[in-house]
């Protein structure tokens, strides 16, 4: 049997071998910043005493950060195993898995802390924000070259040589339009709410409910936030806050984030088709997609804006989620989130009451057949009803978004998601501008035919 100090020779050498062959995915390799490098190869064996081998690999290869091939390269010892003990093939996979995030990029580091918070193994998360404790990991998407944001910049000067061809940027604060679909797992500012924890999976005997008790693929969170127009007099100032609310409260509830700001039309609908055909949205439990930019109505229609100045009827987007467009999502709660305003009229509230009258939708007569809705398992947020707009503050965000991320925050534990969205419409039909305007949010139920529970903090493998 060989010794370790023979197999971390051979070692050596099959990794020599392979950056001769140009590491076989042909994956260009970033540079990550010398300190962070540094201090896991410092920290190796403490790393790898604190961390689940299998448990890491798999969510490291879920979120992007590492490719199958990779993961195949990692573990493929050939020969070498049949000298080699378990545990020490195990140690081998494991040194070799530590030694590859460092050659990942310089956006490696801040994902990998992400990983291991997701994963709870919060001793090795500890050692690694012993750099850097006060820095914000905001990750971009963008490994490679692709469209420019003004968000990243060059500092290839700063940087110190490192294994392949080195290209540093500065982290992005979002995700890039047309880059690798990666989670987003940037630190986030703002108000941070402290959302309670349930004590059991909820259920319902009457309507039943969507299953919500996975650890990993609790839910998918995609936010799209326009706040920049052709016209730069209608930026939606504060609208910032509004996407960090969301994301620290669906991160609290175990969701993976996806979060793009100023898309055009066409960047929208290929992200939303992407994401939706991806691995992440066909093993999740459940979508909440939002959408915050300004919004108008014309002729009874419902139509969304983009940074390009295009439109987007609304019922378009929602049409994506019809089943034969949307396989991946069939049968699973889809929660669209549409804060902006349906007009221009402000509300100013009424002292008559109105009784609202609806008819039972009528049957059709013909032969029933084995199929599922156009529409279903669908539930549309609006933060107004048709022809009003919505309020959104400078500083705090938007009254909608604020007082939802409250409401989920504050009753999550033991409230399904209808109940939470008739409190949030609750509270917010409080709320007066300094003219006394008021708003109204609504909800579309469509085919969302089960009661849908978060249950936050806990779950069932």
């Amino acid at each position: 049997m060989h010794s370790m100090e023979e197999v971390g020779e051979q070692e050596r050498q099959r990794e020599r071998e392979r950056e001769r062959e140009g590491d076989h995915d042909q994956e260009r390799e970033l540079g990550m910043q010398q300190k962070h490098r540094q201090h896991i190869k410092n920290n190796m064996e403490t790393l790898i005493k604190k961390t689940d081998y299998n448990i890491i690999m798999a969510e490291t290869v879920r979120r992007g950060l590492l490719s199958p091939v990779m993961r195949r390269n990692i573990e493929a010892l050939q020969s070498m195993e049949y000298d080699m003990t378990d545990e020490q093939v195990q140690l081998l996979r494991h040194k070799r898995y530590f030694e590859k995030i460092t050659k990942r990029g310089p956006t490696a580091y801040a994902e990998l802390k992400a990983i291991l918070r997701s994963m709870k193994q919060l001793d090795a998360l500890r050692l690694l924000e012993e750099v850097d404790p006060q820095v914000n990991d905001f990750v971009s998407l963008t490994r490679a070259n692709s469209n420019k944001s003004t968000d990243i910049v060059d500092t290839r000067a700063n940087e110190p040589p490192s294994e392949g061809a080195s290209v540093s940027r500065k982290p992005a604060l979002h995700n890039d339009a047309g880059g690798p679909l990666t989670p987003f797992v940037g630190q986030v500012n703002g108000q941070r709410r402290q959302v309670t924890k349930s004590t059991q999976i909820h259920t319902d005997n009457v309507l039943g409910v969507y299953p919500m008790q996975s650890k990993q693929n609790r839910g998918v969170l995609f936010i799209v936030n326009i706040i920049d127009f052709p016209d730069p007099n209608i930026k939606r100032n504060g609208a910032d806050g509004d996407s960090e609310s969301l994301i620290h409260i669906f991160r609290e509830i175990g969701f993976t984030t996806f979060y793009y700001k100023n898309l055009n039309c066409n960047q929208f609908f290929e992200t939303l088709r992407e994401l939706t055909n991806s691995d992440y949205v066909r093993d999740t439990e459940c979508f909440v997609m939002v959408l915050m930019t300004h919004g108008e109505r014309y002729q009874e229609v419902d139509k969304v804006n983009f940074s390009d100045g295009s439109l987007s009827n609304v019922k378009t987007i929602i049409d994506h989620f019809q089943p034969n467009r949307c396989p991946n999502l069939l049968h699973k709660p889809k929660v669209l989130i549409f804060p902006f305003c349906r007009g221009e009229t402000p509300d100013h509230g009424q002292n008559v009451k109105h009784s609202v009258s609806t008819s039972m939708r009528i049957q059709t007569d013909g032969m029933p057949i084995d199929n599922v809705p156009t529409l279903s398992d669908i539930l549309v947020c609006y933060a107004s009803t048709p022809g009003f707009e919505t309020h959104r503050d400078p500083k705090e965000g938007s009254w909608y978004i604020q007082k939802l991320c409250d409401t989920i925050a504050e009753h999550a534990h033991d409230t399904s998601l209808e109940d939470m969205l008739k409190k949030t419409n609750s509270l917010v039909g409080k709320m007066r501008t300094k003219r006394g305007h008021l708003q109204t949010g609504a909800f579309d139920n469509l085919g969302f035919n089960k009661k849908l529970f978060f249950n936050p903090g806990f779950f069932i493998e």
